[in-house]
């Protein structure tokens, strides 16, 4: 996002020991700041994304040539948010020992340099909330109050910055990449680390909690777990997003021991020791890889809700998204609460849990998804799921499952259609899809398979695989039997037994690099 920089008026050198100070309005009200903290005054940027926990007078976080900057509504922050605002606001950036803030102002004023008598007002009392307003200066005429930014900055739960990696570390950051799985939570685009998620599942199957606790929306069996969930939204304090139907989609209790449920909600499983808890997100996105150095400190909240934050990612014409610490979620107060609560309920199966889990030894985690059949492929083969209905470059003269290819961030990728490249037919069409690309990568060469849907990422030990019986392997296309390693056992939504074909990846850009070889002979 760009903003054009604004500088107030310039005024002659002040003489050593002279304060100066930078003006700004909000209506007819004036406020000072002392220039030595003024960077600039950009206008309000295009995008502005909402900051989870913050207070209703932090507009958000914005995009400033590569810095996350957190903005401060001036008129809300004052108690003057009841007067309409200009459409063409300043924010005001400034920078108190180590901490950088964007003030919405309504815009910019003069520079002033007060001669001693123009300052005999400096023991003003400010009686708002916030106090944060030193004094006052007596212009001629005019009362400004000046902004004590000390005060300002130490604000319970205003955003702050930190202090930027070294070379060394941003050098080795570069060279690392990682991948996230981002979801949404009301109008916020959030993310975990791939490796903080344990499994992901459909919100279906959600029953009452014997624990009473307005941000559990109750417990699900998963497998051998109980897992309580927790409102996602509830805890961050977003708020709930309007739907055509009128419903709020947050899983809420409907009077007889169930829970609401919208089918495209989701339920993120984190590890909480030997407990699991669930957390209750209104849509999984996509599989995001990334660079360390992609990631922009993001001013974070002061005290234990510091440590949930990692940092933010620019997707592009996707928005930003708040990379979350999925350890620092579940040492957050209130998930560590319900968390301890149900496993003190459910201590019993946790140790039948744990026992079963070391009968079948260590687990390995697959992402689970569905092209008429059901498939899966181990999560080390996946680099990221992406959402590329639009854009793709047509190849001539390619098989009819090449969709074609796409531009991923300067790399191309080959899209290949799952239903057509194993010869299972088109869909109905009043089949409901959601299609989503799953992007493999081989050394240089990524390939993605286009599916109908992706179903949730799943946990499977080795009492759940299996080899594929002989009749469900005559059963399939010649292509999908090389490619086929094993079978899983594991439950769907509904509980219900669910067989799913791992597919080896290696196999697969085998196959695409024979048929590529014999298109370039042909």
């Amino acid at each position: 996002m760009s903003s054009t920089p604004h500088t107030p008026a310039a005024a002659p050198p002040a003489s050593a020991g002279q304060a100066v100070y930078a003006s700004f309005t909000l209506g007819d009200e004036e406020f000072a700041v002392d220039v030595r903290h003024v960077q600039e005054a950009v206008n309000l940027p295009a995008r502005v994304v909402p900051m989870p926990l913050a207070p209703d007078f932090v507009r958000g976080v914005f995009n400033l040539r590569g810095s996350i900057v957190p903005m401060l509504d001036m008129r809300r922050l004052m108690g003057l948010d009841g007067e309409a605002g200009p459409t063409d606001p300043k924010v005001v950036i400034v920078q108190h020992h180590g901490v950088r803030l964007g003030l919405l102002f309504d815009d910019t004023r003069r520079v002033m340099r007060p001669r001693g008598d123009e300052r005999t007002l400096f023991s003003y009392q400010d009686s708002s909330v916030h106090r944060v307003v030193a004094g006052v200066l007596k212009i001629r005429g005019d009362l400004v109050r000046v902004l004590d930014l000390a005060r300002l900055v130490a604000i319970e739960n205003v955003p702050r910055a930190g202090h930027a990696a070294g070379a060394a570390e941003a050098s080795r950051a570069q060279r690392t990449r990682k991948r996230c799985i981002t979801f949404r939570v009301g109008n916020l685009l959030l993310a975990f680390g791939i490796h903080g998620v344990h499994e992901i599942v459909q919100a279906r199957g959600i029953e009452r909690s014997p624990v009473q606790d307005e941000l559990c929306a109750g417990v699900m069996h998963i497998r051998d777990d109980v897992v309580p969930v927790v409102r996602f939204r509830d805890l961050l304090q977003i708020a709930p997003v309007d739907r055509a139907e009128g419903r709020e989609g947050d899983g809420g209790d409907d009077g007889d021991g169930a829970t609401g449920e919208d089918d495209g909600q989701r339920i993120v499983v984190l590890k909480a020791g030997a407990m699991h808890v669930g957390l209750l997100v209104d849509s999984v996105e996509a599989i995001v890889a990334y660079a360390e150095d992609d990631v922009m400190h993001v001013p974070v909240l002061t005290r234990h809700r510091a440590g949930m934050f990692v940092g933010c990612l620019d997707l592009d014409e996707r928005g930003h998204v708040f990379l979350l610490d999925s350890q620092g979620v579940l040492d957050h107060g209130e998930i560590g609460r319900i968390s301890g609560q149900h496993s003190s309920l459910f201590a019993s199966r946790e140790r039948q849990g744990r026992a079963s889990e070391r009968q079948g030894g260590a687990r390995q985690t697959f992402l689970w998804f569905d092209s008429k059949q059901a498939f899966g492929l181990p999560m080390r083969d996946v680099r990221e799921i992406i959402d590329c209905s639009q854009g793709l470059i047509p190849v001539p003269g390619a098989p009819d499952f090449v969709r074609g290819m796409y531009n991923l961030r300067g790399r191309l990728v080959t899209v290949v259609d799952v239903r057509r490249f194993y010869q299972m037919g088109e869909p109905p069409p009043d089949e409901v899809l959601e299609p989503k690309v799953v992007v493999l990568e081989q050394g240089d060469t990524l390939l993605g398979l286009q599916v109908d849907r992706v179903r949730s990422i799943v946990h499977i030990d080795a009492r759940g695989k299996y080899a594929v019986p002989t009749l469900m392997r005559n059963a399939l296309s010649a292509r999908t039997r090389h490619h086929v390693a094993e079978v899983l056992e594991t439950t769907d939504e509904r509980q219900q037994p669910a067989h799913v074909l791992t597919l080896d990846a290696a196999r697969i850009f085998e196959t695409i690099g024979e048929l590529e070889a014999d298109m370039a002979d042909a």
